[in-house]
């Protein structure tokens, strides 16, 4: 697979994820530099045209409670706000997210789990104004 091919399936998949307003925040570029221009081109081939897009036994909204799974327990909180709107842009229920939250208390821990909840709660509530 050529490199072009791997921007081009890593981007359908963010499309497919996060909708095309994905596209609106400069794909991930935080210091618009050859370096910085590779680094986010890296990100997203890794995760997007690489991890996401495999045909294996996951679907995509399994991996993306998966994804929210371990950004939660970072406590990854930007990254974690971003992949809530991706699970409902997927077709996850608000409460799909909140009982994942509840399902990872004993695991990871209430402050921890709390932090993530006050922030997909922020998504949350965003997406019931909709």
């Amino acid at each position: 697979m050529t490199d072009s091919d791997r921007v081009a399936r890593a981007e359908a998949l963010l499309d497919e994820i996060f909708s095309p307003s994905w596209r609106d925040h400069e794909g991930g570029v935080a210091w618009p530099s050859e370096a910085g221009l590779d680094f986010a081109r890296l990100c997203v081939e890794h995760c997007y045209a690489d991890a996401w897009s495999r045909k294996g036994s996951l679907d995509l909204k399994t991996r993306s409670l998966i994804t929210l799974t371990a950004l939660a327990s970072q406590g990854a909180t930007e990254e974690l706000k971003l992949h809530v709107r991706g699970a409902l842009n997927l077709g996850h229920a608000p409460d799909d997210v909140v009982e994942l939250f509840i399902h990872l208390i004993p695991y990871l821990g209430v402050p921890r789990v709390v932090q993530a909840m006050r922030c997909a709660g922020e998504v949350l509530r965003e997406h019931a104004g909709d």
